[in-house]
């Protein structure tokens, strides 16, 4: 568990991750995110670690801590492995969900709505994770969530790595539709919407676009 000022680095830098401002590959040395943050570098160190639990980040050892990189290969495959856990989740949440929950879901696609009036991306992302999040927490089965939390790390990543510009989250009106699918308990629909939805934020991503370098992390952090 972090505490407060772990919390605030992990967030700055897991922003600059999704944002583009640290780019794949790039090394993150403890001494100069220390320096960036004026902290020691206990905080870092945890954070880091935090972070590689999430898959942003690959500590190698003996070599340093560096910002991942999936290839287009390893993309693809995570989009596949959503495909098939989230198709079969969302399912299971229509048939199993409780009213409190689906309060609970409704909450969230509300919370989008309004967050996507507003220029914080990262914070739009993260309500976004959580809806797709929340159906698989319904669906009942523990692995569904386990597995889903890192394929949607992974897929932060991915967006980092091979989206253009500005990146469009989810999309606050599929999940509308997801969602009313499942208070319907129609899971042919449910499980229709959320396949297509997570296809076509794959083929928004570009592909073939060559990696940028990134700035110095005084730059990104000052």
């Amino acid at each position: 568990m972090l505490n407060s000022l772990e919390m605030d680095i992990h967030k700055k830098i897991k922003q600059a991750i999704i944002q583009q401002k640290l780019r794949p590959n790039m090394q993150l040395i403890e001494k100069d995110l220390a320096e960036s943050f004026g902290v020691s570098r206990t905080p870092v160190r945890t954070v880091l670690r935090r972070l590689e639990y999430e898959k942003l980040v690959k500590i190698k050892e003996h070599k340093g801590t560096f910002v991942s990189c999936s290839t287009i290969e390893e993309a693809k495959e995570v989009f596949e492995m959503r495909r098939i856990l989230e198709g079969e989740a969302v399912r299971r949440a229509c048939r199993l969900f409780i009213e409190e929950q689906l309060q609970e879901l409704e909450t969230l696609v509300e919370e989008e709505l309004q967050i996507n009036e507003s220029p914080d991306f990262y914070e739009s992302l993260k309500i976004s994770g959580d809806f797709h999040l929340k159906i698989a927490e319904i669906a009942g089965n523990s692995y569904f969530y386990q597995y889903l939390e890192d394929l949607i790390s992974l897929t932060y990543v991915i967006i980092a790595i091979y989206g253009r510009g500005e990146m469009e989250t989810c999309g606050s009106h599929d999940h509308m539709q997801i969602f009313n699918a499942i208070k319907q308990r129609d899971g042919d629909l449910a499980e229709r919407l959320s396949l297509n939805h997570l296809s076509e934020i794959e083929s928004n991503l570009h592909f073939n676009e060559e990696l940028q370098f990134s700035p110095s992390l005084t730059d990104i952090f000052q």
